[in-house]
C-alpha cells in the first residue's frame, strides 16, 4: 500500500464516515478515491451500523495526542490548578455540617430575671424539658419555691443557647430551628442539595453548549455571590433560596470541572487524572475542620469559604478551552492557537501539517439519520472495494498504540441510534434499558452511602471534627491508592470492591455490642466505609460512559446525575429514621452499597 503525500493526508473524514453508514448523499461526493475506510463484517444475528460518532471521537483524540502528547506540562500545570475547583465546591457542599452542630438550648429568662442562674432557672421553668415554661411570675420567686403544681405550661417562644463556643452562633440559634423546628435543618439542608441535584443533571447540557470554559468560571462568579448572600441573609427564606443557587453553583463547577480535566490528556491519562481530579474534596474536609474549629460562627464560616475564591476569577482569562470541544464545534482558529501554545511548553514539535490534519479530524454534518438497511451496506462494500489511498498517517497507526481507524469503527457492535432519536427512547430501548436501569441503582446506591456518611458522621457521635480530619486523611490515601488498583485489576473489579466493602461495613456498626458504649468502633467502620466508597466517586462517571455510543453518552451520564441527585434530596430525610429507630440509617446504606454491588456485576463488561 502506498504511503500517502501531503495532499492525501487532507482526507474527507466526516464524508468517509457518513458512507461507512451508508448516507446515499455522501456517496455522490466521493466521485474519486479520498478515503479508505477499513470495516469489519457486521454480527449476522443483528443488523448493527457502525458507531459513526464514537469512531470520530477517537480519532479526534487521536490526532490531539499525536500533537499534544497524552500528558505532559501545559496539562500537568492546568490539571493541578483546575483541581482547585473541586476543594471550592466541596467546602460549599460540606459547611453546613459544621454550620448546625447541636447546642444545648433551653427558654429564654424572662425580662423579669435576666441574671438569674441558668441551672437555677432550667430548674424552676422548665420541669418538662426545654421547650415549655411554667407561666410565672419568676421575679418573686425564690430558689425554694414549689410551682410545679400550682403553674400551667406554655410553649417556649425564645430560646438561649450555650456558650461554649463565645459569642458564635450556629444557623440553628439564628432561626430558631429547636422545638418543632428540627426538621426543617434537613429542608435547609436539602435546599442546597436540591440546587446541586439540578446542577448535575444540566451541567452537560450547559457546557455542550456554552464551552467547558465558560461555563466553569461563570458559575464560579455564582457560587462566590450567593455564598456570599447566605452569610448576610435576613431571614430563613432567603437563606434557603440562596442555598439553592450554591448548590446549582457547586454541583456544576464540579461536574465542568472534572470534564475539562479529563479532555486536556489522552490514554491511561484520563483515568488517573480523573481519579486526582477528586483529590482535592478529602483534603478539602481536612481544611474545612480546621478552618471551622476556629472559626465557630456560621455568617463568618461561610465568607471563609467563599471570599477566598475571589483569587481564582483572573483564571477566567488565561484559562483554556477544551481541545476536544473546540474541535468538536468546528472553532478551528481557536484550536490552532491552543495547540501552538500547549505544544510550545510541552516542547514538542508540531507537523507542518498539523492545521490540514486538525481539519480532517473535525466532524462534518451529516443532515440525515444514520441507518443500516441492507442496500446502505452494500453500498459500502462497493466503496471500500474502490478505495486506493490510505487516511491520514496519525488514523492508521499510532506509536503509542492509539486506536485505528478500522480498531474504531470495527470495535463498535452496539445499535446505534439515528442522531434526530429521542435519546430517552434510546437509552431505554431494547439494546440499553438494562444497562440505564442498573446505571440509575448503581448511581442512587453510591450517592446514598457516600453523602449519607460524609453529611452526617457527626450523627455517630464522636469529635466531629477530629473524625473529620481522620477521615479525610484516609480517604485521601484511598483515592491515590485505587490509581494502581484500578490500573491493575480493572475499573469494574474496583467498582463493585468499593461498593460491597462500604455496604459491610456499614452493616457491621449495628452488630456493634452495646453500641452506645463502643462509640469509637462505630465511628471506625463508617469512617472506614467512607473513605473506601469516596474512590467511586472518581471512577463511576467513566464507567458509566463506557456503556453508552457517543449520541447518546452525556444524556446517559445525565440519567445517572439524576439518580444521584434524588439520592442527594433524600438523604437529610434518611437520617431523620433514628428518631425512629437508630439502626435504621446505617442498614439502609448497607443494604444500598450491596444492592449497588450486584448492579455493578450485572452491567456490561465493557473493559473485556
Amino acid at each position: 500500500m502506498p504511503a500517502p503525500g501531503d495532499e492525501e493526508r487532507v482526507a474527507f473524514l466526516g464524508v468517509g464516515l457518513a458512507v461507512a453508514c451508508g448516507e446515499p448523499q455522501a456517496t455522490q461526493q466521493l466521485t474519486q478515491p479520498k478515503v479508505q475506510i477499513l470495516a469489519a463484517q457486521q454480527p449476522q444475528q443483528d443488523e448493527r451500523c457502525v458507531d459513526v460518532d464514537d469512531a470520530l471521537e477517537r480519532l479526534q483524540g487521536e490526532a490531539l495526542a499525536r500533537m499534544l502528547g497524552e500528558n505532559g506540562r501545559w496539562q500537568a500545570f492546568w490539571c493541578c490548578l483546575l483541581s482547585a475547583f473541586q476543594g471550592a465546591s466541596t467546602m460549599h457542599i460540606f459547611c453546613f455540617v459544621f454550620q448546625t452542630i447541636a447546642k444545648d438550648y433551653w427558654c429564654a429568662r424572662p425580662d423579669t430575671a435576666p441574671d438569674m442562674d441558668v441551672s437555677l432557672w432550667r430548674n424552676l421553668s422548665q420541669p418538662d424539658g426545654a421547650c415549655s415554661v411554667l407561666n410565672l411570675n419568676y421575679s418573686l420567686l425564690t430558689e425554694t419555691a414549689d410551682t410545679s403544681e400550682t403553674a400551667q405550661l406554655i410553649k417556649c417562644n425564645n430560646f438561649e443557647f450555650s456558650r461554649e463556643d463565645g459569642s458564635a452562633r450556629s444557623v440553628i440559634e439564628e432561626f430558631g430551628l429547636v422545638c418543632g423546628r428540627e426538621y426543617m435543618v434537613s429542608v435547609v439542608e436539602m435546599c442546597f442539595l436540591a440546587g446541586a441535584a439540578v446542577g448535575s443533571v444540566s451541567s452537560g447540557w450547559i457546557s455542550d453548549r456554552f464551552g467547558r470554559k465558560h461555563t466553569l468560571m461563570g458559575f464560579v462568579l455564582v457560587q462566590i455571590v450567593s455564598g456570599t448572600l447566605i452569610a448576610y441573609s435576613v431571614n430563613l427564606a432567603m437563606c434557603m433560596s440562596m442555598r439553592v443557587f450554591a448548590g446549582f453553583a457547586s454541583m456544576t463547577v464540579t461536574v465542568v470541572s472534572f470534564v475539562l480535566v479529563v479532555e486536556l490528556v489522552s490514554g491511561k491519562w484520563r483515568t488517573i487524572t480523573g481519579i486526582l481530579n477528586i483529590l482535592p474534596v478529602p483534603i478539602s474536609y481536612i481544611l474545612m475542620a480546621v478552618i471551622a474549629y476556629f472559626v465557630r460562627d456560621w455568617r463568618n464560616l461561610q465568607l471563609a469559604i467563599t471570599l477566598p475564591w475571589l483569587c481564582m476569577l483572573p483564571m477566567w482569562y488565561y484559562m483554556p478551552e477544551s481541545p476536544r470541544w473546540l474541535l468538536a464545534q468546528g472553532r478551528l482558529n481557536d484550536l490552532y492557537a491552543l495547540v501552538e501554545r500547549a505544544a510550545e511548553l510541552n516542547k514538542r514539535t508540531l507537523p507542518p501539517n498539523y492545521k490540514k490534519t486538525l481539519e480532517a479530524a473535525a466532524p462534518a454534518p451529516i443532515p440525515n439519520p444514520i441507518n443500516a438497511s441492507a442496500t446502505a451496506k452494500s453500498q459500502l462494500t462497493n466503496i471500500q472495494a474502490q478505495q486506493q489511498h490510505t487516511l491520514p498517517a496519525f488514523m492508521i497507526a499510532s506509536e503509542r498504540g492509539g486506536h485505528t481507524i478500522e480498531a474504531a469503527i470495527a470495535g463498535t457492535t452496539e445499535a446505534v441510534p439515528e442522531i434526530h432519536e429521542n435519546p430517552l427512547k434510546v437509552v431505554f430501548n431494547r439494546f440499553y434499558w438494562r444497562t440505564t436501569c442498573l446505571n440509575l441503582i448503581v448511581w442512587l446506591t453510591l450517592i446514598i452511602v457516600y453523602y449519607g456518611l460524609t453529611l452526617h458522621l457527626s450523627n455517630l457521635g464522636g469529635d466531629i471534627y477530629l473524625n473529620t480530619i481522620v477521615a479525610g486523611a484516609i480517604e485521601a490515601v484511598t483515592v491515590c491508592v485505587s490509581i494502581f488498583v484500578v490500573l491493575k485489576v480493572g475499573l469494574r473489579c474496583s467498582l463493585i470492591a468499593y461498593m460491597l466493602v462500604p455496604g459491610i461495613c456499614c452493616l457491621a456498626t449495628n452488630l456493634v455490642p452495646t453500641r452506645d458504649l463502643n462509640q469509637t468502633a462505630v465511628v471506625a467502620l463508617a469512617i472506614i466505609a467512607k473513605c473506601i466508597i469516596g474512590a467511586n466517586n472518581a471512577i463511576i462517571p467513566s464507567y458509566t460512559a463506557m456503556q453508552y455510543p457517543t449520541v447518546v453518552r452525556n444524556f446517559g451520564v445525565g440519567m445517572g446525575n439524576l439518580a444521584a441527585g434524588t439520592a442527594l434530596m433524600l438523604v437529610p430525610y434518611m437520617w431523620l429514621l433514628e428518631h425512629v429507630d437508630p439502626l435504621l440509617p446505617m442498614s439502609i446504606m448497607g443494604v444500598c452499597g450491596i444492592i449497588g454491588a450486584i448492579s455493578l456485576f450485572l452491567m456490561k463488561d465493557i473493559e473485556h
